[in-house]
């Protein structure tokens, strides 16, 4: 086979069960593996389906993590191109945005379904070729892993017997069973021909659009206006909203795949784990001789087969066993090992009470503001000149990679990018400002501040108190040079 394959790297869900390191706006792939020294699991995600038979991968994301991706690139020296939805639609939107803006140039390119989040333990990439010729023919192929337990977290797909000539790696599907009960996972499996469905796929642009046209074209057309309408910037794709957000939210397993006669079954052998709870990632994990996985400054006494990650201080346990400790910068998680798979639930109840934890890390935070007295000497560009009786005005640094929250709220209230480069995405709207630009609020709805540059990005909020309302014309056009601001530091003038 001489036509490259190009991994199509899926970059969503929030992670909830592996709270209090995964959250809504830093969630389970962009966080480390194992230590502070390894790498995230998107990161190992992109070096896995590195080599000759590989283009440059697609990774499609939320807007909001754009620059986690970026970020998280640049750290590893990988390029790739980037599609942001407006709006999380589950993975066969995702998968078939990347089919349509693929077939704009190449609707032969062959895809390899990659999530992002799972840890991956074996050479993938002969199977990964083996399978090329038949997806280039028009198969879709669904990679199964054999099990190793009988899991109720996990769907199956059932081997059906062999398909094609001799010495094809392909395999009939004859069925696809979805989450069974434990008792219906062990007789699966000790009746044989189960294999785990992993979530690794593989087709042609060409063929996924095809199938999906044919099962559900009302969202095929949703999805292919979002690509044709979207924002196309240093090699990255923001689909457009009010189209995308028309599809229907399904997965492309239960959409396309359980519905086409062009699906194969490929037997993949290598360790596998989506690492869906704290459990899971202690079992992927190397335990020491007492079966305990530490990572960070830990200290343990007496402890077997416990879990415990530090990530800003000393933790010390005494006696403990079966256990997960994660400690963050803002909270600390205790459970037992078996109870783990209900954390989502502490997650929602943390959602319920509006608590910025289930959102965010400690290191996001709002800009300090300081209210300024009537007649200070500081003074805004028109259209709001000296009018404003008074302000607050305050500072933000918003980290490589990371997001920031400008509140909802009339645009009055401003930010002005003092260095960097930022995305600001507020309700249906987008735009990107450089050092000298601005963001206003939107009364709509809150906006995230992504940083999408190589350093810190610097940014100087103003609130003006009792000021004419600014015409909407001005609020949501492009970032224009920011207001003339006197008798601040030098930094801020330039």
């Amino acid at each position: 086979m001489t036509k490259k394959i190009t991994p199509l790297i899926i970059c969503g869900g929030n992670g909830t069960r592996l709270w209090p390191l995964s959250r809504r706006q830093a969630p389970k792939q962009f966080q480390r593996v194992g230590g502070p020294d390894s790498p995230t699991f998107f990161q190992s995600a992109v070096r896995r389906h590195q080599g000759a038979i590989y283009t440059d991968p697609v990774i499609v994301t939320g807007a909001m993590h754009e620059g986690t991706v970026r970020a998280q690139l640049r750290d590893i020296g990988a390029s790739a191109r980037i599609i942001c939805e407006p709006m999380g639609r589950n993975t066969g939107p995702a998968v078939l945005a990347a089919c349509e803006a693929a077939s704009e140039t190449d609707p032969d390119a062959i895809f390899v379904v990659i999530p992002a989040d799972h840890v991956i333990d074996g050479d993938m990439a002969p199977a990964i070729a083996a399978c090329g010729p038949a997806a280039a023919d028009g198969r879709i192929i669904t990679f199964g892993i054999p099990p190793r337990y009988a899991e109720s977290g996990f769907g199956y797909i059932i081997d059906a017997g062999p398909l094609g000539a001799s010495g094809s790696p392909l395999r009939q599907v004859g069925q696809f069973v979805e989450k069974p009960p434990i008792d219906e996972a062990e007789r699966l499996i000790e009746a044989g021909g189960a294999f785990w469905a992993s979530g690794l796929s593989m087709f042609s642009a060409r063929t996924l659009i095809s199938e999906y046209t044919r099962l559900d074209p009302e969202s095929a057309a949703h999805v292919r206006t979002a690509v044709q309408s979207g924002t196309r910037t240093d090699n990255t794709l923001h689909l457009a909203g009010a189209s995308f957000t028309m599809a229907a939210s399904e997965p492309t397993e239960g959409l396309v795949f359980e519905h086409s006669d062009r699906i194969a079954l490929a037997p993949l052998d290598v360790k596998w784990d989506d690492v869906g709870s704290w459990k899971a990632m202690h079992s992927v994990a190397n335990p020491d001789a007492n079966g305990n996985v530490f990572q960070g400054d830990v200290i343990a006494l007496d402890t077997t087969n416990t879990l415990v990650r530090a990530d800003s201080r000393l933790v010390s346990i005494v006696g403990l066993s079966n256990i997960v400790v994660v400690e963050t910068a803002d909270a600390l998680l205790v459970a037992h090992m078996d109870e783990s798979q209900k954390i989502k639930d502490i997650v929602e109840r943390l959602k319920d009470a509006k608590r910025s934890e289930a959102v965010r890390h400690a290191e996001a935070r709002p800009p300090k503001m300081v209210d300024m007295p009537e007649g200070a000497p500081i003074r805004l560009s028109a259209p709001v000149a000296e009018k404003a009786p008074g302000f607050q005005l305050g500072t933000s640094e918003i980290a490589v990679g990371q997001t920031s929250t400008m509140e909802q709220g009339p645009a009055t209230q401003q930010a002005i990018v003092v260095r960097g480069h930022i995305r600001a995405t507020g309700p249906g709207w987008t735009k990107e400002v450089h050092a000298g630009g601005r963001v206003y609020a939107d009364d709509m709805g809150t906006l995230q501040l992504m940083n999408l540059g190589a350093e810190a990005a610097e940014l100087l909020f103003v609130t003006l108190q009792d000021a004419p309302a600014l015409p909407a014309e001005v609020v949501h056009q492009d970032a224009r040079p920011a207001a003339i601001i006197t008798e601040l530091p030098r930094a801020v003038n330039g």
